[in-house]
Formats: C-alpha cells, structure tokens, sequence
C-alpha cells in the first residue's frame, strides 16, 4: 500500500501535506497521511530534554494500525537523540523511520525563519530515512540524498533526490 506519513504529536498540516506530494515523486508509490499519533512522552530523557529517536521507532514499528504499509514515516516536532550522538535529525529502521523537525528550522539557530528551506531540508530528511527503509546506505555522493549529514550544512548541500546509482538499487 505504499507509504504513510504519521505525525507523532502536534506537527504543521503543511509540512505533512508538502510531504505526501514530494515523497511520491521521490518514491513512484502511493504515500498516505495517517492519523495524528500522540505525544510522545514515553521517549522523554528529562537529563537531556531530549526525545529518544530508537524508542520512537520501535513504538511505530509495533504499530499494527500502519502494517499493511510498505514504509511508515512518523514526523515529530521535537529534538531527537540516539545515546551516542547528541543528536539526529531522524533514524531508520527495516520497514520504518522517524525524521524530527526543531533542528532543519533556522529560528534554531537563531536566525530568521525561511520557509523554502525548511520545507527542503525536511524532505530532504524524509527521503534519506526511506531511503534507508528500502536498504540504501549512505552514498559517496555529496549530493546524494543518502549523503550522510553530519551537520545541517551537509543536509544543503544535497539535493532531494537519489542519485542515479542509488535510484538503480532501489527500483529494481
């Protein structure tokens, strides 16, 4: 059935509606918003003040209501970690992958809001997470979508799509 887009607590409508429009040009498969998913306190680090990325994935992962789906994208407007880094700006599992917002915005920063590239930038998240979904690694392309980011620097520097070789792999 394609992939479905949940959002995990209060998410912008228009972030997810931009959504399902670009990862079914990005994917070729139907994508669907699913219902909002609830806040999620269960995946609070309070020394951190933090969402714990892995206990968000699991929970969407266990979710029987979104197993027909071939992917499950949840969209959470809160900060994400994984205990090894102080961050990330989403986490992929086998069949499904979380993205978070806070960090792909400038007023992060401290600086003035630029909604073109936010909205970028969190397609650019979404489509590097599904793509890990679908068994891409991190490409040598540093314009590859599957780039690895290391800093939201990187995340500009690359465009929202795969690229050719990694097209190839996952529309076989």
């Amino acid at each position: 059935m394609g992939i479905v887009v949940l959002a995990i607590g209060k998410t912008d409508e228009e972030v997810m509606a931009s959504l399902k429009e670009s990862l079914n040009h990005a994917f070729n498969r139907p994508v669907s918003i699913g219902k909002e998913l609830p806040e999620p306190d269960y995946a609070f680090n309070n020394k951190r003040n933090q969402y714990l990325a892995t206990t968000i994935l699991n929970r969407l992962v266990k979710g029987r209501e979104y197993s027909n789906y071939e992917r499950i994208l949840g969209v959470v407007d809160h900060d994400l970690f994984v205990p090894e880094l102080n961050f990330v700006f989403g986490l992929a599992g086998e069949r499904a992958a979380v993205i978070a917002l806070p960090r792909l915005r400038q007023s992060f920063y401290g600086l003035p809001e630029e909604n073109t590239t936010f909205q970028r930038r969190v397609l650019i998240e979404a489509v590097h997470e599904l793509g890990h979904t679908y068994g891409l690694g991190h490409c040598r392309n540093p314009r590859c979508v599957m780039f690895f980011s290391n800093s939201l620097s990187d995340t500009d520097r690359k465009e929202p799509d795969l690229c050719e070789s990694c097209k190839e792999r996952v529309f076989i």
